[in-house]
């Protein structure tokens, strides 16, 4: 028997190192794939047959990576947000007098129309078609804003389990899918900036948007990604809610020390810092004599990929370099109008592109000037190093709070950024407490049982091995509505509760009567 059991171990290990794995990701912000790509290729370099579909392919692939590139569908998010836009809003919105709720509200709803119009043109893109047509063991797909993927993957017969990978938090439209609670009482919104304990505004505008994203989710996007799918190939296909409750597990790029304590099922692993590169690119030899010839150490300073700093006020920006420039330490500034070697302006170095997470870990960077996007912010947590968190939209306020709760940094309004507030925010991070409190809470960060990358790798290749034989999601997913919330068993039990006082009150009724009764035959007597 144990012979047995051996060579049966010895077949799973092989057909897992020649599983074939395809890699579906419709979004096109550059910091998604980025979380995605170290994955991807450590599976390929492990002997599978990776197939991805994106709109970043990667450079020098292993000899089993084969690319559908998607570049060209539609705009890469590579510095496309004008900082510009954020003043108008602010000012807009300001002057109307509307609160946080309708801000979250117009931030979300550009990405029902990206969704929208990759959906349309993915439909029709013959290098897709083809690689859904090929059969696979396992297939991940990114869950963001969009499941057309998974109704192009039943068009066309695609049985492989799937595995969901999330570049954040669990968006308000995910935890359905795989049983999971998201009570907003207690556990905030991807778009909230509130942690760890909510007040009752708080929760109210929790519970609110709440039910604002997954209704949001489903009639601006699913159903119309469905009926796009459904025009092209002239025929009906299940509800896109319904296929997706078909996935065996979610890869979720968090980790509770940095983003807080959620309830989780073993079909919900965070992997939280698996993109951090282990292979490290090299620093320019003009920032690396930058960094070493400053006295006091060095903050450096990048908005992300997505947004264009190049684009910002000039209002905005002399009063920025008025407070940097006011800073003992040099500053290496992520400006993309700059000069070849950058451009240098005092004691800040402006350049067009850095390798963050190199420089994150040079021992003359002391501290980070960040937008709050996941990347940047497990990068900075990874080094220990502290973190002025200016959140814009999306989950950045979130993980601005998230940093603020652990000791990891301190978060300033853009809207309201003044020269005085972001000095004293950075006095703030550059202070010895909150230097030492990051150093601590990148301690915590890293105590874990494995490697995050390993342990996506494990649970990937767990799901080709055993895929519906061992079930990961709660049955929670298959209740509906009233099912999930008790409102039928709440009904029995109030229901039961009237019939009881109509009883006990007919009941005392008789019995008074009865009383009543005896009282007037004793008085005639």
């Amino acid at each position: 028997m144990r012979t047995l059991a051996i060579l049966l171990a010895v077949f799973a290990v092989q057909d897992v190192q020649s599983a074939r794995i395809l890699g579906l990701f419709p979004h096109t912000g550059k910091s998604h794939q980025m979380v995605f790509d170290p994955l991807l290729r450590t599976l390929a370099e492990r002997g599978h047959h990776v197939t991805v579909v994106s709109f970043f392919p990667i450079k020098n692939p292993p000899a089993n990576y084969t690319i559908v590139s998607l570049e060209g569908i539609a705009a890469q998010g590579v510095e496309t947000i004008d900082l510009a836009y954020f003043d108008n809003r602010n000012k807009v919105l300001n002057s109307l007098g509307i609160d946080r709720v309708v801000k979250q509200i117009f931030e979300f709803q550009p990405l029902a129309d990206l969704a929208l119009n990759v959906c349309s043109k993915i439909v029709d893109f013959p290098p897709l078609a083809d690689a859904l047509k090929k059969n696979y063991d396992v297939i991940l797909v990114e869950n963001f804003n969009s499941d057309c993927m998974l109704g192009l993957a039943h068009v066309h017969g695609l049985k492989a389990p799937i595995i969901s990978l999330l570049s954040s938090y669990l968006m308000q439209w995910c935890p359905d899918r795989i049983g999971v609670t998201d009570n907003p009482s207690y556990v905030p919104i991807v778009s909230s900036e509130h942690r760890p304990k909510l007040n009752f505004y708080q929760r109210l505008e929790n519970t609110i948007m709440n039910v604002y994203y997954k209704l949001w989710y489903r009639y601006a996007i699913q159903m119309k990604e469905k009926a796009i799918i459904e025009k092209r190939f002239g025929r009906k296909i299940p509800d896109l809610q319904d296929l997706a409750k078909n996935v065996s597990m979610m890869l979720v790029n968090t980790f509770h020390s940095m983003n807080g304590v959620y309830p989780l099922l073993p079909g919900v692993v965070e992997v939280g810092g698996m993109h951090l590169d282990h292979k490290r690119q090299p620093i320019p030899h003009y920032i690396e004599r930058f960094l070493n010839e400053s006295e006091h150490g060095v903050v450096l300073f990048s908005w992300g990929s997505l947004i264009k700093t190049a684009s910002i006020p000039k209002y905005k920006e002399d009063i920025i370099v008025s407070a940097l420039s006011k800073l003992k330490q040099r500053v290496i500034w992520k400006y993309e109008d700059s000069g070849e070697e950058g451009t240098l302006t005092g004691n800040i170095l402006k350049v067009r592109w850095i390798p963050q997470y190199e420089l994150l870990q040079h021992k003359k960077v002391i501290a980070f000037i960040a937008h709050g996007g996941l990347l940047g912010m497990t990068e900075a947590i990874s080094a220990g190093k502290p973190m002025l968190i200016v959140p814009f939209y999306g989950d950045q306020p979130l993980n601005g709070a998230s940093a603020t709760a652990i000791g990891l940094g301190k978060a300033i309004s853009y809207a309201d950024m003044s020269e005085k507030t972001l000095l004293d925010g950075l006095k703030s991070v550059l202070s010895a407490e909150m230097r030492l409190s990051a150093r601590q809470a990148s301690k915590i960060w890293k105590d874990r049982i494995a490697d995050p990358l390993d342990t996506a790798v494990y649970w990937v290749e767990r799901v080709i091995r055993w895929g519906d034989q061992d079930p990961l999601h709660s049955t929670a997913r298959d209740l509906n509505f009233i099912e999930y919330n008790l409102l039928d068993v709440a009904a029995v039990i109030l229901l039961a509760i009237i019939m009881i006082i109509l009883i006990l009150r007919i009941v005392i009724m008789k019995i008074l009567r009865l009383i009543s009764g005896g009282m007037k035959k004793e008085k005639l007597h």
